[in-house]
């Protein structure tokens, strides 16, 4: 009888194996450092799980390892999906939080492992061989040797890679192993060092144990702010906050805005003071929506007004939600819980709806799914809207049995609430038609405006996306109408961004329809934002700017007295230099694009200091975003 093999040498296997696969088809970044690295961490895991799966008696050793192998196993494959969707991971957070969400969307889910068959194929096949032959080929009878042996090895390679690579190595590096271990939260950038389980390790202990990212700042990095020109900030005491603060990190804080030069107001500030303001995000909205011929009144305000040539909605890992954040908050959500949701505990005045109500604006939001998804009923109250949604009064309006439902009957339903008043409004909209999946079998909206499509030389996938897009421009049109009729279009800016790119469907069929390249990691994001009135002269805004901007540019748009320093976007007319910030810490500006993974910069005439100060900038405004959640900051000024 040939000889049986320790368990151990599985393990070594199959958690290299699942490690290496994740960084080829995801990181895809596979022959650096950094996989030698992640296979050492790896060493780990292997070491621990060759502990218990010797300890026990021969069944007990066989049930956990098989038990072992699958969570794991699983666990892999759901960030594989999760990641095709996102670009990014699921925190443990969201997977104790937003289960209901997941489930919600299983055919989308069926759809991306039918899409990626032969990633699924190279890790199930394995497994389930192991499930059948592993009695003929493993030991599993306990054996002491074995585990003092494993404990060894578990031991040095804990202390090695724990001292080495934590500690010595890319020692002073921005993202280094130490900081990213100890001090910073950036998921996509630990993951490609390494590797996948030891993230979500450090993921697990900081949703137990809390995580609070390290922020340091000299004083001497103050500037001094001319008086002569006029800047969008408060008359915020600092240095009073500053010397009464008994918590280090908010003294911290408090150095750091206060070391921020304020943006600059500009010709248009106030252009709209005292006029109405409809903001909407408008889901899975993009540019290859805007046609001429299928959404011709999108098409007609994106091409007037101000027309914004190089804009882009990065994707977070909480998807929707946290695309709303940006938009309406101007903060980078922080990796790992719900940031729009976690707001709604905290005082947030520069919430959209707060800073309107102080000029004493009517202020409303709408949404036409289940009024509580995301909890949106807390998070949206919380930044001072009048909320309605599906199952707290917009359902006695029109119907919300569809899925999704019509942003055509949102909009006819909902406009008597702002327009029939006579003092100022402020409306927000989170619409749904443009939702996935888009078929013609499940997408209600789709299926609504099949006719107007059929002839489109286009897949059906293309082809039910822009029937959801006509829904969403029949919406504008009637939305545009009813401002037209009750007088107020002409004192209305309407505002358009997305949550995110139609990730619905794939990179080969938005290259069918799209004018850009989709395959490239940036340009998945490039998208278009309207700001749109009819008497606004046309003004082509070529910038590089993303949904953190939005907000500082109605408040400087609409004359409101904010805090430039405050928020982590800048308003788009102002001087200051804007960054596309993306959810692994890649950035695009007027200079070029940064590729955080490989560490690459598109235009090799640009300075290595330019690059580092601009992670650090981009590093500090991480840090910022999340403290100001963690914190309830802004509460600490006492504005």
């Amino acid at each position: 009888m040939k000889k049986k093999i320790n368990i151990f040498y599985w393990w070594v296997f199959w958690i290299l194996f699942l490690e290496y696969i994740y960084r080829i088809f995801i990181i895809k970044d596979f022959l650096n450092i950094n996989t030698l690295i992640v296979t050492v961490f790896s060493f780990i895991f292997i070491t621990l799980f060759s502990f218990v799966t010797n300890v026990f008696c021969e069944k007990a050793n066989k049930i956990i390892t098989v038990f072992l192998t699958i969570i794991i196993t699983f666990f892999t494959l759901a960030q594989i999906v999760y990641y095709n969707f996102y670009n990014s991971i699921f925190s443990f957070y969201s997977l104790t939080t937003g289960t209901g969400q997941v489930l919600h969307f299983w055919s989308m889910i069926v759809e991306v492992i039918v899409r990626i068959w032969y990633v699924f194929a190279l890790i199930l096949i394995p497994v389930i061989l192991f499930i059948i032959f592993n009695n003929k080929i493993f030991e599993y009878k306990r054996n002491k040797g074995i585990i003092l042996y494993t404990f060894i090895i578990g031991l040095i390679v804990s202390v090695l890679s724990s001292y080495v690579l934590i500690k010595k190595y890319d020692k002073g590096q921005l993202y280094s192993l130490n900081n990213l271990i100890y001090k910073t939260h950036a998921p996509m950038l630990t993951i490609n060092k390494t590797g996948l389980l030891t993230m979500e390790v450090i993921d697990i202990y900081r949703y137990f144990f809390g995580f609070e990212e390290n922020f340091d700042i000299k004083k001497d990095e103050v500037k001094n702010v001319s008086k002569k020109i006029e800047y969008n900030k408060l008359d915020i005491d600092f240095d009073k906050l500053i010397e009464e603060s008994n918590d280090e990190t908010i003294k911290s804080m408090h150095e750091y805005f206060s070391s921020l030069t304020p943006s600059e107001k500009n010709k248009y500030t106030g252009m709209f003071k005292g006029k109405n303001l409809i903001f909407i995000t408008a889901e899975a909205f993009d540019t290859i929506a805007i046609d001429e011929n299928i959404t011709p009144t999108l098409y007609k305000i994106a091409n007037n007004g101000f027309i914004f040539n190089n804009y882009y909605q990065p994707l977070y890992p909480v998807s929707t939600s946290d695309g709303e954040y940006m938009n309406v908050m101007s903060l980078i959500p922080k990796e790992g819980v719900w940031s729009f949701y976690k707001t709604s505990k905290n005082y947030m005045p520069f919430g959209i709806g707060n800073m309107f109500k102080k000029l004493d604006y009517n202020t409303y939001g709408f949404h036409n799914h289940n009024y509580n998804y995301y909890h949106r009923e807390k998070s949206h109250t919380n930044i001072g809207l009048t909320y309605y949604g599906c199952g707290n009064g917009l359902e006695k309006k029109m119907n919300c049995k569809h899925w999704p439902n019509s942003d055509f009957e949102m909009i006819k339903a909902t406009t008597p609430y702002y327009l029939n008043d006579d003092k100022p409004f402020m409306t927000y909209y989170m619409t749904v038609s443009g939702h996935l999946n888009y078929n013609f079998s499940g997408n209600n909206m789709a299926s609504r405006n099949k006719s107007k499509v059929k002839n489109l030389n286009y897949k059906d996938s293309i082809k039910a996306y822009y029937a959801t897009q006509i829904e969403f421009d029949k919406a504008i049109e009637e939305l545009l109408n009813e401002l037209e009729e009750s007088g107020k279009l002409d004192d209305t800016l309407i505002v358009i961004a997305p949550d995110h790119y139609p990730y619905g469907l794939t990179t080969k069929d938005m290259n069918t329809v799209s004018k850009i390249d989709r395959t490239d990691k940036f340009e998945n994001y490039h998208t278009s934002l309207i700001m749109y009135n009819p008497k606004i002269e046309n003004k082509v805004v070529d910038k590089v700017i993303s949904g953190i901007d939005i907000l500082p540019t109605i408040y400087n748009l609409f004359g409101i007295d904010y805090d430039s320093r405050l928020l982590m976007g800048s308003d788009i007319f102002s001087n200051t230099e804007h960054i596309v910030i993306l959810s692994d810490r890649s950035f695009i500006t007027s200079k070029g694009k940064y590729n955080s993974i490989t560490g690459e910069f598109s235009n090799p005439n640009v300075s290595k200091e330019y690059i580092d100060n601009i992670n650090k900038i981009i590093n500090e405004k991480f840090k910022m975003s999340s403290l100001i959640l963690e914190k309830d900051y802004y509460k600490e000024l006492g504005i």
